[in-house]
């Protein structure tokens, strides 16, 4: 059971280097937060039982989205390339890596340092990190990118 855990939390970890622990689709998915789930489900004009997502490494991977919002240029190139984060990469950070760090979308800004730390630390050790980082410190509950988007 410990091995399923461990790879459970592996799929946490974006290829691009974000969290995927914090992306508000999972969270909602995971916490089953019935507020959220019909906001996205509004938001996307699908049913929310078809809501789910178990990381960028899962084969549950956004597939209640069209193939248009669903195909990940990261996750075709790291295929492509025979590796499966970025840092692994020879081209890393590459000019669509650098671009996406700047697109404008706050939770996109840290992944190039992601993949560094990724990279030194080792990707369990990042994730460990990044489950404290992404709790509230009173609470302890699971936050995500977007906690204001309700």
């Amino acid at each position: 059971m410990a091995k399923r855990v461990e790879f459970e939390m592996k799929e946490l970890a974006g290829i691009c280097g974000l969290y995927c622990g914090a992306c508000t689709t999972y969270r909602a998915y995971k916490d089953k937060d019935s507020t959220l789930l019909n906001k996205l489900a509004a938001t996307h004009n699908i049913p929310v039982d078809k809501i789910a997502c178990d990381g960028c490494l899962s084969h549950n991977y956004r597939l209640y989205l069209p193939a248009e919002f669903r195909d990940c240029y990261f996750r075709k190139c790291a295929e492509e390339k025979g590796v499966t984060w970025c840092f692994e990469c020879s081209e890393f950070p590459c000019k669509r890596l650098k671009d996406f760090s700047r697109d404008g979308r706050a939770h996109h800004t840290a992944v190039i340092d992601n993949l560094r730390e990724m990279k030194n630390l080792g990707v369990d050790e990042w994730l460990k990190i990044q489950e404290k980082r992404w709790r509230c410190p009173n609470c302890g509950k699971k936050l995500h990118w977007r906690i204001g988007y309700l």
